[in-house]
């Protein structure tokens, strides 16, 4: 955009199948507060987010979907990006980077829309920022169906704890270089 995004926040929302999946205790769903972008291009929200989730099945594991807002220097405030993210299968702390995205006008008059006057598409049904329906590489078929443009990235620091799940037959494991689900 002309006019780059000089204050951020996030809305966050954890999506699950609530069939398979409920909440004992903490929030599912939040906001940052605004944290004003650095000079380097990012901005801290050092946000905690704290939930503890029970199961009856693997099924419908959770997914931290989050939604970006910000406004330039005019004030004017507008999307910067959506994303999701699976939680990690195995506990411990593990950092990951979520890209986020956001839809792009159609066509020329779009991205001068949004270049010009800070313009930008917004969803009208947030389902499809988790859409369920994978392609098998991880991304949904909600965002394949769009014309979508990268925008911002989200690290997240998390700390997962799994209890009795051994107890109760389920086992998960790391690969032999140790960075995912085996």
């Amino acid at each position: 955009a002309a006019y780059p995004l000089v204050r951020l926040y996030c809305s966050w929302k954890l999506h699950y199948d609530s069939s398979a999946w409920t909440v004992v205790q903490g929030d599912t769903e939040g906001e940052t507060y605004l944290s004003e972008v650095g000079s380097q291009g990012f901005c801290t929200w050092n946000h905690p987010v704290q939930a503890h989730l029970a199961c009856r099945t693997l099924r419908g594991w959770p997914r931290l979907e989050v939604t970006v807002r910000g406004s330039d220097s005019h004030g004017r405030r507008q999307l910067a990006g959506y994303g999701s993210w699976s939680l990690p299968v195995t506990p411990g702390t593990v950092e990951v980077t979520c890209r986020c995205w956001r839809p792009s006008g159609p066509g020329l008059l779009g991205r001068l829309r949004s270049y010009l006057l800070g313009i930008v598409p917004e969803l009208l049904h947030s389902s499809l920022i988790s859409d369920s329906s994978s392609t098998g590489n991880g991304t949904s078929k909600g965002r394949l169906v769009l014309r979508t443009e990268d925008s911002v990235d989200v690290l997240f620091r998390l700390n997962l704890v799994h209890q009795y799940f051994e107890e109760n037959g389920l086992f998960v494991s790391l690969p032999p270089d140790g960075t995912g689900p085996a």
